[in-house]
């Protein structure tokens, strides 16, 4: 295992790049060694800071910068793209969410990468934050789940970017924002049987001083997930409403759970309170674990690390059976479209290390 910190290069500064960027500078195990961004300013401005070069094209950052890691904050079809060019350049990658646009697009990257001998990571962080994390270890207090809740809530404004583009990015607010909780549920449940949902555009007031932007992406989707034939769980996200909400309950004969980023209550069947866990650290702590722990995995060329694009197919099956139900009006199987790529869900799960605490907990050290 090598003691010299790695090269990582940060393309794209939205909110994932700029929070990558802080978790480099935390972390003594990388050293930043570009900044790019399409907007050259904003890459010239985050990179004065740092004092590292900037470029405004990718492909030159890779070539000459030659990190050997990248964080891409890029669109999903732009990933499509870059991804590849970083395979052959043997550059390991720490994606933003969504994996990808689509199951097609993200089972070609995913296997791009394997074939190269690459770590694909994915921004689900959420998982590295305390209160979640202590919910996946707390999860058998209530027993053997029979439903889940989770939702997320968030206001995006009129100005979408490329999130606004269904050819840039895929689907909308269930794709980007529901990507999070979808994620959380898969990890806490497993991969759901079925998937019944719809999503949709929504019209907002408009302002005669403000030009209305034209998106083809769903602002707001719900959906109802069946895991075997005791477990169910709703799935809710807009970005279209304020304030920021976000949660996860769980359900199970013994009480429940209902989990926050900075708070975890596990309750009785009559919905006392029995235990109670705070977030004790910073939001931007999550961050830090999650790349830490795929920097340690590729120091160590090891097998198994948390949030493996592999991993990451199981939330996009998810994804692609909500949407397909939205157009067929019937609920859809997960598994059967993964079938079709030739993979199962321990196909899936090969990079997942046995237990995620241990890896978490470990990154801690």
């Amino acid at each position: 295992m090598s003691n010299e910190p790695l090269q990582v290069a940060v393309i794209g500064l939205g909110g994932f790049g700029r929070q990558a960027l802080e978790a480099i500078a935390c972390s003594e195990s990388v050293k930043l060694a570009a900044v790019a961004d399409r907007d050259h300013p904003t890459a010239a401005s985050a990179a004065g800071i740092a004092e590292v070069p900037a470029y405004s094209d990718y492909r030159s950052c890779l070539a000459e910068a030659r990190p050997a890691a990248v964080c891409l904050d890029v669109s999903p079809k732009a990933a499509a793209e870059l991804i590849p060019a970083c395979a052959q350049r043997g550059i390991h990658v720490w994606k933003n969410v969504p994996l990808a646009r689509n199951l097609e697009d993200a089972v070609s990257m995913v296997k791009t990468m394997s074939d190269a001998s690459l770590k694909l990571t994915v921004g689900t962080h959420r998982r590295f934050e305390e209160c979640y994390h202590q919910a996946w270890k707390m999860r058998s207090q209530i027993g053997q789940a029979f439903l889940a809740r989770a939702h997320y809530l968030f206001n995006w404004g009129p100005d979408l970017g490329w999130r606004g583009d269904k050819t840039s990015a895929g689907g909308g607010a269930l794709m980007d924002l529901g990507y999070h909780p979808m994620d959380l549920l898969v990890w806490m449940l497993g991969l759901p049987e079925e998937a019944y949902g719809f999503s949709a555009s929504v019209t907002m007031p408009h302002d005669e001083n403000q030009p209305q932007a034209v998106y083809d992406t769903d602002d707001t989707a719900a959906a109802v997930l069946r895991f075997g034939s005791r477990c169910m769980a709703s799935v809710v996200t807009t970005r279209r409403s304020g304030p920021i909400s976000e949660s996860l309950c769980l359900h199970g004969a013994g009480g429940s759970m209902e989990v926050s980023a900075d708070c975890c209550l596990v309750r009785d069947p009559d919905g006392n309170v029995i235990d109670r866990s705070e977030s004790a650290t910073a939001p931007l702590s999550a961050s830090v674990k999650h790349l830490e722990a795929f920097v340690q995995a590729i120091q160590t060329d090891s097998k198994t690390y948390p949030c493996s694009g592999w991993e990451n197919l199981l939330t996009m099956s998810v994804m692609e059976a909500i949407y397909l139900s939205g157009r067929t009006g019937q609920p859809e199987s997960p598994p059967r479209l993964l079938e079709p790529h030739n993979l199962k869900v321990a196909d899936c799960m090969k990079c997942t290390p046995p237990k995620i605490e241990e890896a978490t907990e470990d990154s801690d050290a």
